[in-house]
């Protein structure tokens, strides 16, 4: 398809272009039907590009206030050129992009609430976002439970779930427990799990193989901290805290892992958000131990692992049944399960027609 017959779509977001996968995926198998320009902070991250994708830079120095508005700043500059859709990853403010692109087809994407510890903090900031949302007359959200949890208005609502990269990583054997957990580490109380992980080992878990590979980081301390207590529960040679890790070098540890950990606190926080990892972890034909939030339960089962309540010894009695039923696990049967939430079959048959249809509209 030529280049002048494609719609064009901006994509706006505060984060460095490939450091948010949502966007990443949908410009990278976007960009042969759209026009895709995204623009985003330059946060000092080595720098990402995908071909047929113009990446614009902000830069990021200076107060938090001035950011801002050299961000909105930016934006406006950009809608203002936009002849197509604005697709807009939700950011306080960016309502105020409304009184500027009428020529642009304005959509704002939501893909998570507030995760604030403390609720009445909570609930303000998931009423501005509702708020936010009612000056758009398209809002895509990541799934219809997290609609619900914001009140948004369902007749304007597009559901653009969440999804997973398909990997080529050999079926997998399961002798072995050799977890991995990636993510944040902030207020996943990831801690749960090298308790659970220790009772395992002193209720006859002893003679398992086993391994734990955890990957990701905290606010200040919070690494060190888990780090103090592997070391006070002895667990150093089994329990191995690697930090941040870039996602290009995360295949290796897919590759030798066999068992995911999809572990977030059971809450209103979390209840109605999907877990990203759940679906990598699938994709790379490994079972799961997941806390049994309610999109948690949408796609893990019995064939694919055992979901867990949020405390240490549910973790525990997880590790116990899927070692139980390590031989009763399929690579390939897992990945099947989740077959329709791979990036390219959202963004082929979701995200393009989707983004395809508002540029058709003649006003939004």
């Amino acid at each position: 398809m030529a280049d002048d017959d494609r719609q064009e779509l901006l994509i706006l977001n505060r984060t460095q272009f490939g450091y948010h996968l949502d966007t990443y995926h949908y410009a990278k198998f976007g960009a042969k039907r759209l026009r895709i320009t995204y623009m985003g902070f330059d946060t000092g991250r080595p720098r990402l590009a995908l071909n047929g994708v113009l990446v614009k830079y902000v830069r990021y120095k200076g107060p938090k206030c001035l950011r801002y508005v050299r961000l909105l700043v930016a934006c406006v500059r950009e809608v203002r050129r936009c002849r197509g859709a604005a697709f807009i990853n939700y950011f306080p403010g960016c309502s105020v992009l409304r009184c500027f692109g009428s020529r642009a087809r304005m959509i704002v994407d939501i893909r998570t609430g507030s995760i604030h510890p403390k609720a009445p903090v909570r609930r303000w900031w998931n009423r501005l976002i509702r708020w936010e949302s009612c000056w758009f007359r398209h809002v895509s959200v990541v799934s219809s439970g997290l609609a619900e949890h914001l009140g948004l208005c369902a007749g304007k609502v597009h559901i653009l779930p969440l999804g997973a990269e398909r990997m080529s990583i050999p079926a997998k054997r399961f002798d072995r427990l050799d977890l991995l957990y990636v993510g944040t580490l902030d207020g996943r109380r990831i801690e749960d799990t090298v308790i659970g992980l220790e009772r395992f080992l002193c209720n006859g878990g002893r003679g398992v193989p086993l391994a734990y590979t955890i990957v990701g980081e905290g606010p200040k301390g919070q690494l060190d901290a888990l780090r103090r207590l592997v070391r006070d529960r002895g667990l150093e040679g089994i329990v191995h805290l690697l930090g941040y890790v870039h996602r290009t070098r995360l295949n290796e540890l897919f590759r030798r892992c066999s068992v995911g950990v999809a572990y977030v606190p059971i809450n209103d926080i979390y209840d109605c958000q999907p877990v990203t990892k759940t679906f990598e972890y699938l994709f790379a034909g490994m079972p799961v131990i997941a806390t049994a939030t309610a999109e948690n339960r949408k796609v893990v089962g019995r064939s694919n692992g055992v979901l867990i309540q949020d405390t240490p010894g549910d973790f525990c009695r997880g590790l116990k049944e899927v070692y139980d039923r390590r031989h009763r696990f399929d690579s390939e049967t897992i990945r099947r399960c989740c077959a329709e939430s791979s990036w390219d079959r959202i963004v082929d048959l979701n995200f393009v027609p989707y983004i395809q249809a508002i540029c058709q509209l003649r006003h939004s």
